[in-house]
C-alpha cells in the first residue's frame, strides 16, 4: 500500500502517548509494511521540523522511496501543501495520511483516487488493521 505522510504525522510520532497512531504509521514504514513516498521539497521539510529528532528522521528517510513530480499544484490554499499531493499523485498513492485535516488545508476526503486520512482514521482501515496485526505478532505482542 503506498501513502505520503504529511510531516505533522511523523512530528506527532515522535511524542510519547501510551496509544500513537502516527507512531504505529512509521513502525509501518520502517517495518516495510507500508510503502512510504517523497518529494525531495517533502524530505526538506521533514527535515527542518524534525531536526531535533535526527534518529527517527534517519531511519524514517532511509526507508522512504524518492518521487520527482512533474506537475506544480496550486490545489490547496495552504500552499506547502501542495507538494504533498503532488507526490501523492505522481505515485498514485492509496492514502495522504495528515492531521491538518481544516478548511484551506487537507479539507477534502479525496483528491481523484488519493483518499485523505487522519492516522487514527487510516489504522482503523480492514486492510491496514491486517498490517498492523502482523506487525504487533512480529514484535511478540
Amino acid at each position: 500500500m503506498r501513502v505520503v505522510l504529511d510531516t505533522c504525522v511523523l512530528k506527532l510520532a515522535t511524542l510519547p502517548a501510551r496509544v500513537n497512531p502516527s507512531a504505529m504509521i512509521v513502525e509501518l514504514v520502517l517495518s516495510r509494511r507500508l510503502e512510504a513516498w517523497a518529494s525531495p521539497a517533502m524530505i526538506e521539510e521533514y527535515t527542518e521540523v524534525l531536526r531535533e529528532q535526527a534518529e527517527i528522521l534517519q531511519r524514517v528517510v532511509q526507508r522512504l522511496e524518492v518521487c520527482y513530480p512533474l506537475t506544480e499544484l496550486e490545489v490547496i490554499h495552504h500552499k506547502p501543501d501542495n507538494r504533498f499531493l503532488e507526490c501523492a499523485l505522481a505515485v498514485e498513492a492509496h492514502y495522504l495520511i495528515t492531521v491538518n485535516t481544516a478548511r484551506g488545508h487537507f479539507d477534502r476526503k479525496a483528491y481523484q483516487d488519493v483518499r485523505v486520512a487522519t492516522p487514527g482514521e487510516f489504522l482503523q482501515e480492514p486492510r491496514v488493521a491486517v498490517l498492523v496485526k502482523a506487525w504487533l505478532t512480529s514484535q511478540g505482542r
